[in-house]
């Protein structure tokens, strides 16, 4: 029985995987009785020992989030995260990671494309992965890095399209819609969870993999179906800036090539669930 540490247990992807792991031993950074604060060397070298981890752990993006607390709360909590595992010997990490390749030259997007974090987060995700891939490279750590381009499903939070949209729908509340025609590759939390499984048992010293679906939906579409789905009718305004990228899609070649992983739920599919 494999003995997992998963940080950011408690947050969105965190929940879900905890569900997952029955066949485990789990180790997380909170529960009823504590709560480690990842920021803290010494709290984080004092939790048990492990023989793999999945890191979550870190502050997703928000409006006016100075940069020194994404540095804090990602960059310096993975910089604890992989001095814990050498520390415990711990034959490997998994880190996810996000979306860091900005405006996309060429779409779909492979892990080739040039690398051009274009927001705060996702570059202090960025420098989580150089990190990872410096004691991998001096070490006997095991790596593997995953950057999913949009997660979501149920009890994700608000502050993202899908969920601000379910809400939205819901409760009847005006809701503003930003570039419309932009198209993001969504995948659903339970297809994430079934490709962490799969990862925890690939081996390999070093490797970064993208995660999406391999097919994009602008923002109006996504709007249409939950309409459909719901019988029900937005309320919204539409508003265009000059942040428009027009479409982010992933290339799951590789992923599906060394972990032999596919979606299995489509959109519409995953819409219905979080209308439940």
């Amino acid at each position: 029985m494999d003995k997992i540490l998963v940080t950011g247990s408690k947050g969105f992807i965190g929940k879900n995987l905890i569900k997952k792991l029955t066949k485990c031993q789990i180790i997380t950074d909170s529960d009823e009785f504590r709560h480690i604060n990842l920021n803290d060397e010494k709290q984080v070298m004092d939790l048990d020992s492990a023989d793999i981890v999945i890191h979550l752990a870190g502050k997703i993006p928000q409006k006016d989030f100075e940069q020194k607390k994404y540095f804090e709360n990602n960059v310096s909590v993975t910089r604890n995260i992989l001095k814990y595992c050498i520390k415990n010997k711990i034959k490997k990490i998994i880190y996810v990671s996000s979306y860091i390749y900005g405006k996309p030259e060429y779409s779909p997007i492979d892990e080739t494309h040039s690398i051009n974090p274009h927001t705060l987060y996702s570059r202090s995700k960025y420098e989580g992965e150089k990190l990872c891939k410096f004691y991998s490279d001096n070490s006997d750590l095991n790596v593997t890095i995953l950057r999913p381009f949009n997660i979501f499903g149920q009890s994700m939070k608000e502050g993202f399209l899908i969920s601000n949209l379910i809400n939205s729908i819901k409760t009847g509340k005006k809701i503003t819609i930003i570039n419309k025609n932009s198209k993001r590759d969504f995948l659903y939390i339970d297809d994430f969870m079934d490709l962490i499984l799969k990862v925890k048992d690939y081996n390999s010293k070093f490797d970064i993999f993208n995660v999406g679906t391999g097919r994009s939906y602008s923002f109006l579409e996504i709007i249409k179906k939950i309409e459909k789905i719901s019988s029900k009718k937005f309320n919204i305004d539409f508003k265009e800036d000059n942040t428009f990228i027009e479409d982010i899609k992933a290339d799951i070649t590789k992923i599906n090539n060394k972990i032999d992983w596919q979606p299995k739920i489509k959109l519409d599919e995953g819409l219905k669930k979080m209308l439940e």
